[in-house]
């Protein structure tokens, strides 16, 4: 009796591609995310869906493999590094989650934040670069005649929606990061604040001495801070709390230039090109703590793991790794094994 066979089509056939990259670059990682996985070389990332992803339905027998190159930057970003490539080496073992499911979840969601630090990084690589060639371009200008004029004076253009893309994709990774102990325990709701996610879940679970608590604690004030600054700049003008001030190079009296500043109204002044970068930095180990906290509190007794400081490496510099806790690994006595 011949049995029913699932007809093969070309789509079927194994894949054979080459990135579409100008550049030589060893894979590092390739990461599933469902409907799509994500392949990392030192300098650039790629987007790869399957035949099945593109065509579910499996109408064309002749559906392709797609790749695209998506960012500029690979496994070398501390950025990529630190969020999903770091998510991925750990969850890997199934050890700290062994829902497949929950996994993935965990992947996508270290993904966005990892997508919304990268235009964080843009936004502020952008306006740095647009201060300094205005500053350059300045230092150089001569000024003639019997009237002192500061001819072509700085202006950094678009200074506005660039601080607007920057708050808003800081303030939209605050709020990822606070959904990932979800994925970890059952909470009893979802948390978009630090301050609610720490009073409503971290301390009640894990007590105000644990290091996670201390840790976030500890620098809950520069979150604080981008918020304030987000609704200051949203909201500022229609609520009680305290408005965003962006200012563009400025003229003092004393015909001093000051370089591009932000603030909160009755707050002191500081530089929006030293500051961003900061808060870029924080954000990362923002989401690289809760990730490696979350996964610390909650791994089992068997495998004995532990979370140890990786020794970064410049195609991949990984901040922490987990691997087994040799220190209490019970092997059998020589007694136990003639039993």
């Amino acid at each position: 009796m011949t049995k029913n066979r699932v007809p093969m089509y070309p789509r079927d056939g194994a894949a054979s591609f080459k990135l579409p990259s100008k550049k030589e670059g060893t894979i590092q990682r390739m990461i599933s995310l469902g409907e799509f996985a994500e392949m990392f070389t030192e300098e650039e990332t790629f987007k790869v869906q399957s035949p099945e992803s593109v065509d579910p339905a499996r109408a064309n027998p002749h559906a392709m493999w797609v790749t695209e190159k998506i960012a500029d930057v690979g496994s070398s970003s501390p950025i990529v590094a630190r969020t999903l490539i770091m998510a991925y080496d750990m969850l890997r073992s199934r050890i700290p989650l062994s829902d497949d499911e929950k996994i993935k979840n965990v992947l996508l969601l270290l993904d966005k934040i990892k997508n919304n630090l990268l235009q964080c990084s843009h936004s502020s690589a952008t306006y740095i670069e647009a201060e300094k060639e205005q500053a350059e371009v300045f230092a150089n200008t001569v000024q003639g005649g019997g009237t002192r004029v500061y001819a072509n004076f700085p202006v950094v253009p678009d200074i506005e929606s660039t601080v607007t893309n920057f708050l808003i994709s800081a303030r939209r990774i605050i709020t990822e990061v606070c959904q990932i102990p979800v994925h970890f325990w059952d909470t009893k709701q979802t948390h978009s604040s630090l301050d609610y996610l720490l009073d409503k879940e971290l301390i009640p679970r894990l007590g105000n001495e644990h290091r996670m608590v201390v840790w976030f604690k500890e620098r809950a004030d520069i979150i604080r801070r981008i918020i304030a600054f987000r609704n200051g700049q949203e909201h500022g003008a229609t609520t009680k709390g305290a408005k965003l001030v962006i200012k563009n190079f400025e003229l003092l009296p004393t015909n001093e230039v000051h370089v591009p500043l932000w603030y909160l109204d009755g707050q002191r002044p500081t530089s929006i090109a030293e500051e961003m970068p900061i808060i870029v930095m924080a954000l990362v180990e923002f989401a690289e703590t809760m990730l490696v906290g979350c996964i610390d509190a909650t791994l089992p007794d068997f495998p004995p793991m532990m979370l140890v400081q990786a020794e970064p490496k410049p195609v991949c510099p990984v901040q922490y790794e987990l691997i087994v806790d040799a220190s209490r690994l019970k092997f059998p006595t020589a007694e136990q094994e003639a039993k």
